[in-house]
């Protein structure tokens, strides 16, 4: 199933797309780059063992990823606890081993820091992805909670760019998700699921993704690959989504570009909105269950 028709609908400043019918040409992505994953071994719900880590680079790697950030689970109320000190443990055998099997493969670290507490301090660039300014963040129980933009506006404040991680998959918005405006607005970043478009968290998170997308509210896609059986999405899935439908140069930019320059301590550039139709059984989901 695809969309019937495509536009582009620029914003001051924004390059245009080219939205035409689903593009028919063929070709392979560009070298694509993945800022959340978790992949050190035995630290939080992800890579249970090197060996897992190791498949799970592999894959990405022979899906078109040459770049990877390894971001396990810290909290901000906790972020020298054990499981920052697993990390750093672990962190040696996996980048030596990585250099060797896969030597194509750049790996970088920083975590997904869950803001279980509005105060954060970021001074360590160890916190950060590759060192840069980025830090990824979550929210509470993929809840929006009240005052978010303030939390955000901190964290900008203090010389940091917060990269909210899957807000598709959140709960506690407006019909109009008129918070991610203001999350925008303040200086914080979006990163979007792969897994979200193409249905792998149910089809309401996919409307969502596809709303964020629509806005153009969304800075990056990343896999959040956990390294296990059912929790290893790859990033080729989101590229063929959104090339299918026409959307290559989208695509290259939030699965390329952004990344890279992230990772390079670079701010991300804006392809502006992106209006398009829905299918119609998709309208008609939509219309019978709300929106989160």
């Amino acid at each position: 199933m695809r969309w019937d028709t495509l536009q582009s609908v620029g914003l001051p400043g924004a390059r245009a797309i080219e939205t035409t019918q689903a593009d028919e040409r063929s070709g392979s992505p560009p070298a694509l780059a993945d800022l959340h994953t978790h992949i050190i071994p035995a630290v939080d719900d992800g890579a249970p063992d090197l060996r897992s880590a190791l498949e799970t680079l592999g894959n990405l790697n022979r899906d078109g990823v040459t770049a990877i950030a390894a971001t396990p689970h810290l909290n901000a109320s906790n972020l020298m606890g054990k499981r920052r000190s697993r990390a750093d443990e672990a962190w040696p055998e996996l980048s030596s081993t990585v250099q060797e099997q896969l030597p194509g493969l750049e790996l970088y670290r920083g975590y997904e820091i869950q803001l279980d507490t509005p105060d954060i301090d970021l001074s360590d660039p160890d916190l950060r992805l590759a060192g840069s300014r980025f830090a990824l963040v979550e929210f509470f129980a993929f809840t929006v909670p009240t005052r978010s933009a303030d939390v955000l506006a901190q964290i900008v404040a203090s010389g940091y760019v917060p990269i909210i991680a899957h807000p598709e998959r959140y709960w506690g918005y407006d019909r109009s998700l008129s918070v991610v405006s203001e999350w925008k607005d303040v200086g914080a970043l979006v990163q979007l699921n792969s897994g979200s478009l193409v249905g792998e968290y149910g089809d309401n998170v996919r409307l969502v993704a596809n709303r964020f997308l629509t806005a153009g509210w969304v800075d990056v896609i990343a896999s959040d690959n956990h390294a296990r059986p059912n929790r290893s999405p790859s990033l080729r899935s989101a590229w063929e989504y959104l090339d299918g439908r026409g959307l290559r140069d989208l695509a290259g930019l939030l699965l390329s570009t952004n990344p890279r320059r992230i990772l390079r301590d670079e701010m991300p550039l804006n392809m502006g909105r992106v209006a398009f139709k829905e299918p119609l059984l998709s309208r008609l989901v939509r219309a019978l269950r709300g929106s989160r």
